[in-house]
């Protein structure tokens, strides 16, 4: 059956956990036990980093999402690479190009942004990709270009720096919806942003900005489950009906379009 084919393109586990939650949920992805869907998709490289593939019957047609950490922000431009690679070396008439293609990543610093668009668009120049308008964040751009037999083909691109109004990372993102939607919960949060803050004034342990972002996050999970507490992250994540908050609806309504 012929369908869409998209991908989002992430950097780890915590992004892909939440996004497979969030797109089953509310845009209507489910997963499959079709291993040719599975592998067919990705290089065996990627496979390492617990790629997953949802699907989403429509008619007589099978839409096809995968969902792939490349294992960190500095990998994000060769997921890229590989996705783009891909729309090369497709057969013409096949379902094997990404119709849409999503990268989401964390906003590090105050140049991230500027740096990520500009090694996006460094990519997309190898492979003479066309699009109209100046690659911008949390929106839908139309590109265009063509396979090793000369066939041009098209597909949209989203890029998604989050969270999109501050530093920080999908943690804070996740926190941050809790925060909006719960005055309660977000007493909670804020003291524990101060205590992980104070806890280790020499950095012995939380010397590095990703490693306070994620003692944040756990800090209050382990407060609100604290019977769970030797849970995974991911079923946490999983845990947590993130489709009711509607600063997550608000900010991933583009991902609607897959």
């Amino acid at each position: 059956m012929a369908g869409k084919n998209n991908i989002i393109i992430c950097e780890g586990e915590t992004d892909s956990v939440l996004l497979q939650y969030y797109m089953r949920k509310v845009n209507g992805w489910s997963d499959t036990v079709d291993k040719s869907v599975q592998e067919s998709r990705l290089k065996p490289e990627w496979n390492k980093k617990r790629s997953r593939s949802l699907i989403r019957e429509l008619d007589a047609d099978r839409d096809v999402l995968t969902l792939m950490p490349v294992g960190g922000c500095e990998r994000l431009a060769k997921g890229l690479d590989s996705a783009l690679e891909r729309n090369v070396m497709s057969a013409p008439g096949s379902s094997e190009p990404y119709n849409r293609i999503v990268i989401i990543r964390d906003r590090d610093d105050g140049e991230t942004e500027e740096l990520f668009l500009s090694e996006i668009d460094t990519i997309l120049e190898i492979y003479n990709v066309v699009h109209s308008e100046t690659l911008s964040n949390n929106t839908w751009h139309a590109c265009e270009m063509q396979t090793q037999l000369g066939i041009k083909i098209t597909f949209q691109l989203l890029l998604m720096i989050i969270p999109f109004e501050e530093n920080g990372a999908m943690e804070t993102f996740l926190l941050n919806a809790i925060c909006n939607k719960d005055p309660y919960d977000k007493i909670i949060i804020n003291k524990c942003r101060e205590f992980v803050d104070d806890v280790d004034p020499e950095k012995r342990y939380l010397n590095k900005r990703r490693l306070v972002t994620k003692a944040k996050f756990d800090t209050y999970f382990s407060i609100r489950t604290s019977a769970d507490q030797f849970l995974q992250r991911q079923n946490i994540i999983k845990n947590v009906e993130w489709e009711q908050y509607p600063s997550i609806q608000r900010d991933f309504e583009n991902l609607s379009a897959l």
